[in-house]
C-alpha cells in the first residue's frame, strides 16, 4: 500500500470516533439533565495507529485489500460504567439506536478469557458523510466497569512489555487480581442502590442550584437591585442549611417570583406602547 494513502483511509475512522464519542457524551448529559441515574461513567475513543494495524494484519495474515473488512477494531470506543448491571443496559441502548447496526457481540463477561480478561464487546456499523460520499465504518465498542478497565489496562501493558509471552509468575498474579476484580464488582453491586440514590441526590442538588442561580441572574434584568439582593440572600441562607427539600421549595417559589416580575415588565411595556400610540 502506498504510504500516502494511510491517512486518507483512516480519516473516516477518526470522524466516526469523534461523532460517536460526542453522541455517547450527550446521552450521559441527557440522563443528568433529567435527574436520572446514568449508566455511563465516561467515554474514550481511539483510532488504531498505523503500526498497530500493520502488526495485526501480519499476525492474522490479512491482505491489504481485506484490511477494512477483517480488522474490526480500527475504530474503537470504550464506555466505562460503575456497575456490572450497567453493561447490559448500555448494550440494550446501543441495540435500539437507529444510527448503529450491531454486527457482532462478544461477551467476555459470561465467557471470561483464560487470562482473566472481562469486557463486553460490540462490533457495530456506523455511517459517516465524507467529501467522497457516505462510508460505512466498522467500530468496536467495549463496555466494562471501572474495575475491569483497570485490570485490562494493566494486562495490556504487560502484554506489550513481554511481547505476548507473560511469565507464569506474573500471569498467576494477574489471574488472582482478575478474581479480586470480580469480587470488587460483586461488592459494588451489593450497595448499588445506595450509591445510585446518593448520586441522584447529588445530581438533583446540582441541577437545582444551577437553575436557581440562572433565575436570579435573570431577575437582575427585571427587578431592582435591592429586591434581587434580598432574594439572593435568602438563597444563600437555604443553601447553607443543606436541606434539599428546602431548595426544591425555594426553586418553585423563585419560578413564581420570576413569572410575576416578567408579567409586570410586560404590562409596563404595553403601557409605554399605548402612550406612544
Amino acid at each position: 500500500m502506498d504510504i500516502r494513502l494511510w491517512h486518507q483511509i483512516l480519516s473516516p475512522y477518526e470522524q466516526a470516533v469523534d461523532e460517536l464519542m460526542m453522541k455517547f457524551r450527550y446521552m450521559k448529559r441527557e440522563y443528568q439533565e433529567r435527574g436520572q441515574y446514568c449508566p455511563i461513567e465516561h467515554v474514550i475513543g481511539r483510532v488504531k495507529s498505523i503500526s498497530s494495524i500493520m502488526e495485526k494484519m501480519q499476525k492474522k495474515n490479512v491482505p491489504e485489500e481485506r484490511m477494512e473488512e477483517e480488522i474490526e477494531d480500527i475504530a474503537g470506543i470504550r464506555i466505562i460504567c460503575q456497575f456490572v448491571e450497567d453493561i447490559s443496559r448500555i448494550a440494550d441502548e446501543i441495540g435500539r439506536r437507529s444510527d448503529l447496526e450491531v454486527l457482532e457481540i462478544k461477551d467476555y463477561i459470561r465467557n471470561q478469557k483464560d487470562s482473566g480478561y472481562r469486557s463486553y464487546h460490540l462490533v457495530v456499523r456506523y455511517s459517516v458523510e465524507t467529501i467522497d460520499g457516505r462510508k460505512d465504518i466498522n467500530v468496536e465498542i467495549q463496555i466494562r466497569t471501572m474495575a475491569m478497565d483497570f485490570w485490562a489496562t494493566v494486562e495490556h501493558s504487560l502484554q506489550y512489555k513481554y511481547k505476548g509471552r507473560i511469565p507464569e509468575r506474573v500471569s498467576s498474579r494477574l489471574s488472582k487480581a482478575a478474581n479480586a476484580i470480580i469480587s470488587l464488582d460483586d461488592e459494588m453491586s451489593s450497595v448499588r442502590e445506595d450509591i445510585m440514590d446518593a448520586q441522584l441526590s447529588s445530581q438533583l442538588r446540582y441541577n437545582l442550584i444551577e437553575d436557581i442561580v440562572g433565575s436570579i441572574e435573570n431577575l437582575y434584568r427585571m427587578a431592582s437591585r435591592r429586591e434581587v439582593e434580598k432574594i439572593q440572600e435568602e438563597f444563600y441562607r437555604i443553601y447553607q442549611q443543606g436541606n434539599i427539600e428546602d431548595l426544591k421549595q425555594y426553586h418553585d417559589q423563585l419560578d413564581l417570583i420570576a413569572q410575576a416580575y416578567k408579567a409586570q415588565k410586560n404590562r409596563q411595556g404595553d403601557g409605554i406602547k399605548q402612550v406612544a400610540e
